[in-house]
């Protein structure tokens, strides 16, 4: 199997975790997401048609394009509770509109630059569509994304929006701490899908700059470690921080 992936996309993380701690070996095609779009490209497009990373290619010429799939092919019991209740709740939080809305609040030069580079995202993608007749539809759907994200991301409402979303972590990592209290080891009995995917999104917490919201939690701080200190945590390549030299040397 081979993963088309980036760094440091939060749902390649998980998609790469799952497969290393199941012991699934697979080839890795490391996917410019930024200098090169090369997710809009009609070769990728043709794997992916919502050109988002990850998309894991088998062995039988088949793609799965969702990080959730993935998750569930390498761990079945996924599907089912306690894991799924722990699964469906991490996706359904919009990562992005934390991740991006720290970024933009905090980054003056981010607030300025990303709404045009999300206008000249969803202006190519339209030119895409006329280029290529056979993804016309694949292609306007995916404008049409980026169309909403120029909304999402107005820079007049970004820090509002990134305080609710933060007020929302906030709730959601009480509720990984009040399940830990008990000392468990693992959330839900032994390692599993649900600790692959809030480890990412732990990881993620560090990689806003927000370490403070684990270190007043105790039992999930400690959680928190325990998992970065699995062999896995470095093999799946899962951020902690932004890594300019690593992002460089893949588009070099």
């Amino acid at each position: 199997m081979r993963l088309h992936h980036a760094l440091p996309s939060y749902y390649s993380a998980i998609a790469r975790l799952s497969l290393v701690e199941a012991g699934i070996p697979f080839a890795s095609t490391i996917v410019d997401i930024h200098r090169r779009g090369e997710q809009s490209s009609p070769e990728y497009a043709r794997k992916n048609p919502n050109m988002t990373v990850p998309t894991l290619e088998r062995d039988d010429g088949t793609f799965v394009t969702d990080s959730r799939d993935i998750l569930e092919l390498a761990w079945p019991g996924a599907r089912e509770e306690p894991a799924r209740e722990h699964v469906d709740r991490q996706y359904q939080f919009p990562i992005e509109e934390l991740t991006l809305g720290s970024l933009i609040t905090k980054n003056p030069i981010a607030r300025r630059l990303f709404p045009r580079a999300l206008a000249s995202t969803e202006k190519k993608l339209r030119r895409l569509a006329e280029e290529n007749p056979p993804l016309h539809e694949e292609y306007l759907r995916r404008a049409e994304t980026f169309r909403e994200r120029i909304r999402t991301f107005d820079p007049a409402e970004t820090a509002a929006l990134y305080e609710r979303r933060l007020r929302e972590t906030e709730r959601l990592l009480d509720t990984l701490e009040d399940l830990l209290t008990d000392g468990r080891e693992f959330l839900t009995g032994e390692y599993g899908p649900a600790d692959i995917v809030w480890t990412v999104f732990l990881a993620r917490i560090h990689f806003i700059g927000r370490r403070d919201l684990l270190t007043v939690r105790p039992a999930l701080a400690r959680y928190d470690d325990r998992m970065a200190r699995r062999p896995s945590f470095d093999r799946a390549e899962v951020w902690r921080k932004w890594k300019p030299f690593e992002v460089l040397r893949q588009v070099l």
